[in-house]
């Protein structure tokens, strides 16, 4: 998906993204990649008429006066259509006089379009002072749109560090070199001896703009190009792969080529929710300067992610094409050379892991919070006034029971099993009840199964499971997988028989959590042998204590006995436990695995090593700048995948739909919690290989152990990468 989320931010994308079509068609691209196209390019004017220069210039100055998260929208649309010429470095130019002075006089002509800037990340300027101003001397290497700008924001070495000065080209020797991306020249710049005034009205040098700021400015607004270049290669691979046909049938029904879309679409994904998140700690920086650690830790994040992001996808995109997409006619050519100066223009890759840890380990990682309107402020004293008066009951019995009865274990639920709340309420709930410190009755698996009992279920069964489960009283297990069927539940062998009353089923049933100390078991078996697989499926409610049911523990990797056998020999179950109708129990099943699906996507297990345990570990520990390198890589994968989850909680609240991201989540986030532990037991050397969990490295040992499940639970990485391929990218399906 792109950037926007709200309404207003997808009106912003949907103007540019028809602006971009419209003048940067892909005849146009290659034109320019033979022929340099004017300065100024042919849709500067279009672009000014739309107020595009100015997005994120103050009014004042003739903008239109919003923020950082715009300008990256904006600019990620650029890089979609891959827009040759001096736009997105003018519009980080830009960003950096107004960020230093918002009403500064030159900004007018910026937002106007009448004046080209460009900018560098770093240089080798070095300034002496001279009088009442400074002398600048050295040189700027590869500065994108240098020779089309008649203003230029180079870093200056300075006595007080390094500073950002606008500088008149012709005050500067500049010198056109070939760009690995005809439609993004650059130039060398030098200053013999440039004399600039330190006369404040005169705006110069940009005094207000910490280091920090500029470099996170410049890397987020570069990363939201990379992730248009990203989107650009995801979308194209996959369009392509639905049409190209090999060996009788499209690639993209090949499991190799499906998967490569899935990893496409996941790493955009990742990168996407990195920029948003950037932008939106630059914005907020704008409003409270005491949050600048927040965006310098954002930035990195970003830093590491999307540009990587962009040489991937494109990279991706030529092999999925094959030989056509190594032509030199062929787009993906204009995309993959985009995304290579992309990267370079980042300066040094490493840097960026690195300052993810150091951040990570100092000042902290920017909290990942839902910020809500005002108005919900007198819901929100309701809601903290009734949980106050839960806390109050001095009973945890009485207290687990008035939580349940009032709704709150699963308020999205309708009333009386939840309290039909909204999205937004749903929230406020969740934050009064941690903030409150009162714990709700905890449903563990039959957190998966109670949206299906109260979708599906008679007011029987209703009244008969969700009071006592919802007052964390009566434990489920989930009787799905089997020994020859794991994610594939089509093809189910547990054999259900009508008999008068009810059914008598056998079967087996594997990697069952929890089934020995479960009461009733969510069951599926195969009810009609001659219907086809997925309608031949009935939905049971198990009494494990029935006659024929035989629990054994399942000793696993770590030792430990989470997971269970269960045999069912012959076992009766009455007609009235049931949960749906006869043979479509695939229904009920796949609601199930939706709630399933959404927790764990949105969670860290208790089991694994989580975001904050990692940082604490590096915190305490020494390592070499390749392990930091990786480490930086880690965090910045972690933090993304929060980011995405609330990406995804904010879409819901948005009325869109949250599965692609709780998909790519799930898929992400057990990768990088696997990587924690990896990392750490790498890290002990010989010590790894202690196993006493009563010292650190014993601990984790077991988290690597246990975190080996996490790519097969739930999902595995194989079925959800055919999830992601066939349900977000639309790739057919497997004959």
């Amino acid at each position: 998906m792109p950037i926007a989320i709200t309404s207003e931010h997808s009106d912003l994308a949907d103007s540019v993204r028809s602006l971009v079509a419209r003048v940067a068609p892909s005849e146009l691209l290659h034109e320019a990649l033979e022929v340099p196209i004017p300065n100024p390019p042919p849709y500067w004017k279009a672009a000014a008429e739309q107020g595009l220069q100015g997005v994120h210039l103050s009014e004042a100055v003739g903008g239109q006066g919003f923020g950082i998260l715009e300008l990256a929208i904006t600019l990620a649309e650029f890089g979609y259509g891959a827009v040759p010429g001096p736009f997105v470095p003018s519009a980080i130019a830009g960003a950096l006089i107004s960020a230093d002075d918002p009403e500064a006089k030159i900004l007018g002509g910026l937002a106007s379009g009448e004046t080209i800037a460009a900018y560098a990340i770093d240089s080798g300027l070095t300034a002496t002072r001279h009088g009442d101003g400074l002398v600048i001397r050295g040189e700027a290497r590869a500065v994108p749109a240098a020779a089309q700008a008649s203003v230029l924001v180079l870093p200056v070495a300075i006595e007080s560090g390094v500073q950002w000065v606008v500088l008149d080209a012709a005050q500067l020797e500049i010198e056109p070199v070939r760009s690995v991306d005809p439609l993004r020249p650059l130039a060398h710049v030098r200053a013999n001896a440039t004399e600039v005034t330190l006369d404040e009205d005169a705006g110069r040098v940009l005094s207000r703009l910490s280091r920090a700021h500029a470099r996170a400015l410049i890397t987020t607004l570069l990363s939201a190009e990379a992730i248009g270049v990203a989107r650009w290669a995801t979308d194209t691979a996959t369009a392509y792969a639905k049409i190209r046909e090999q060996f009788g049938r499209p690639i993209g029904q090949f499991q190799a080529i499906k998967h490569k879309c899935a990893g496409m679409i996941a790493e955009t994904e990742r990168a996407t929710a990195a920029v948003w998140d950037a932008a939106r700690a630059l914005d907020d920086a704008q409003e409270d300067p005491s949050a600048e650690t927040h965006f310098e830790f954002a930035a990195a994040v970003t830093a590491t992610l999307a540009p990587a992001a962009a040489q991937h996808t494109t990279q991706d995109c030529i092999q999925v094409h094959g030989g056509i997409g190594f032509t030199w006619e062929h787009d993906t050519n204009v995309y993959y050379r985009r995304a290579l100066v992309l990267a370079a223009c980042f300066g040094r890759s490493s840097d960026y892991p690195q300052a993810v840890v150091d951040t990570a380990t100092t000042t902290g990682m920017r909290p990942v919070d839902i910020d809500l309107d005002s108005d919900t402020e007198r819901l929100r004293d309701e809601i903290r006034a009734e949980v106050a008066g839960l806390k109050a009951i001095p009973s945890g019995a009485e207290r687990n029971t008035a939580i349940a009865e009032g709704g709150w274990v699963q308020p999205h639920l309708p009333r009386p099993w939840g309290r039909a709340s909204e999205p937004i309420e749903q929230i406020i709930i969740a934050q009064e009840f941690n903030t409150g410190r009162v714990r709700r009755p905890q449903m563990g698996i039959a957190s998966w199964i109670i949206p299906s009992i109260v979708a599906f279920g008679t007011d029987e069964q209703k009244q008969r499971f969700l009071p006592p489960t919802f007052r964390g009283e009566m434990i489920w297990c989930q009787l799905f997988s089997e020994p020859g069927a794991g994610s594939d539940l089509a093809s189910l062998t547990t054999k259900a028989t009508k008999v008068d009353g009810g059914w008598r089923i056998t079967g087996q049933k594997i990697w069952t959590t929890g089934a020995q100390f479960s009461e009733w078991g969510a069951l599926l078996a195969r009810t009609d042998s001659s219907a086809p697989k997925h309608n031949g499926i009935t939905y049971f409610l198990l009494d494990m204590k029935s006659p024929g049911v035989e629990v054994k523990p399942l000793r696993e990797l770590t030792g430990n006995a989470m997971f269970n056998t269960v045999f069912i020999d012959d076992v009766f179950v009455p007609d009235d436990m049931v949960l749906g109708e006869v043979n479509r129990g695939w229904e009920v099943s796949r609601n199930t695995l939706t709630n399933e699906r959404v927790s764990i996507g949105s969670s860290e297990p208790p089991f694994l090593a989580n975001l904050d345990q990692f940082v604490e570990f590096l915190r305490d520990g020494q390592f070499d700048q390749i392990e930091q390198n990786h480490a930086g890589q880690l965090i910045a994968e972690g933090h993304a995948a929060k980011v995405l989850n609330l990406r995804s909680t904010l879409l819901t609240l948005a009325g869109g739909d949250a599965m692609p991201a709780a998909a790519i989540s799930k898929l992400l986030s057990m990768k990088t919690g696997q990587g924690y532990a990896e990392f750490a037991v790498a890290s002990f050397g010989t010590d790894g290989a202690v196993g006493d969990p009563e010292q650190e490295f014993g601990r984790w040992a077991e988290y690597l152990l246990a975190s080996r499940a996490t790519t097969i639970y739930g999902g595995t990485t194989e079925v959800q990468l055919n999830i992601i391929a066939e349900r977000l990218l639309g790739l057919p399906r497997d004959p």
